[in-house]
């Protein structure tokens, strides 16, 4: 039996074939399906439960893949549905990848949500509560979810444009988030091994200091990942809010302007993702730029990032409401 679905990822779509029905339903967690796949559509993953193909390529799962340029497919073959179906979604998260590539994109450390009126990034290193920011603007105060900690950006030269979009990845949530917020959300989509009953009676002081997760994924929480944002040229009015976020258990200071915004967000630009070969898995054939070629892309962006928003410093308590109001009050035009 063959199985086929296309997959919108972002700008991209891509095609994915296998004869196990449970690698497109894994992929379906992901990504959203657009329908059956088109023959000639752009990159075209085939996922097959079968023996390695020989002289193929072997990734640390044991997974056999092999690219086929003249038709633009990515050979897959595993003896286990689930190492397949893990490898299958890193090639379709590589197609978007090769796609923002080709853009010159670069990449923030930030989450992002965004409704009809507003864009708001948060931007900030691990425990800044980018998560649980942007978590509960789209639980409480109904913005969709665009990133949760890989924010990529991408636009040309002259033409005036940038557009936000996300790499598509896992949402992790500590433990003590997910308890404070249990009763507004699904079931995680893995528990990753955590007994989380065994935590209910500790104090929240105790349990928001570990770093204990469970994971969800984007559309487990309602949401289609990734989604495009286009920001507009300059001289449009300024709806987008960018935080520098930092947790303070004390209370909630007011949000302050940053004197260089440019400064501050490219110290948040990532470059493992980009030059870290375990966490850049290639499968595509693609060529990339070298690491000066990125960040002068970086500060770039970056600038039209600034050009386009409010850019303020603010210490929280993993309570939005304060900048979302500070956002309507000043209403950001």
């Amino acid at each position: 039996m063959s199985y086929a679905r296309r997959f919108a990822v972002g700008p991209v779509e891509v095609q994915v074939t296998s004869n196990e029905e449970s690698v497109l339903d894994y992929l379906g967690e992901f990504y959203t399906a657009t329908g059956a796949a088109l023959p000639g559509h752009g990159w075209t993953v085939d996922a097959q439960v079968g023996l390695p193909e020989p002289d193929a390529n072997t990734n640390q799962w044991g997974v056999s893949w092999r690219i086929d340029r003249s038709d633009h497919t990515i050979h897959l073959r595993a003896g286990a549905a689930e190492s397949l179906s893990i490898t299958a979604r890193k090639c379709v998260r590589e197609v978007l990848v090769d796609y923002c590539e080709q853009q010159r994109y670069t990449m923030l450390h930030a989450s992002a949500v965004v409704d009809e009126a507003l864009t708001i990034v948060v931007v900030g290193d691990k425990g800044s509560g980018k998560t649980t920011l942007a978590l509960k603007a789209a639980l409480r105060h109904g913005m969709r979810y665009v990133s949760n900690d890989h924010l990529i950006m991408y636009g040309r030269d002259g033409a005036g444009t940038l557009t936000l979009t996300s790499l598509p990845t896992l949402i992790p949530l500590k433990i003590g988030t997910f308890l404070d917020l249990e009763s507004a959300l699904p079931e995680p989509w893995d528990r990753d091994g955590l007994d989380v009953e065994a935590y209910r009676a500790s104090s929240r002081s105790e349990v928001y200091s570990l770093d204990w997760r469970v994971l969800y994924t984007y559309r487990r929480l309602g949401h289609d990942n990734p989604i495009t944002v286009d920001l507009g040229p300059r001289r449009s009015p300024v709806t987008t809010l960018i935080v520098l976020a930092n947790y303070s258990p004390g209370d909630a200071g007011e949000p302050e302007p940053v004197a260089d915004p440019v400064t501050e967000l490219l110290a948040h630009v990532r470059t493992d993702w980009m030059f870290d070969p375990t966490l850049n898995q290639r499968y595509l054939p693609r060529a990339e730029r070298g690491r000066d070629e990125y960040l002068a892309d970086a500060r770039r962006i970056v600038t039209a990032l600034a050009e386009r928003s409010t850019v303020v410093r603010w210490s929280h308590r993993s309570d939005p409401a304060p900048i979302l109001e500070f956002a309507a009050n000043r209403r950001l035009a």
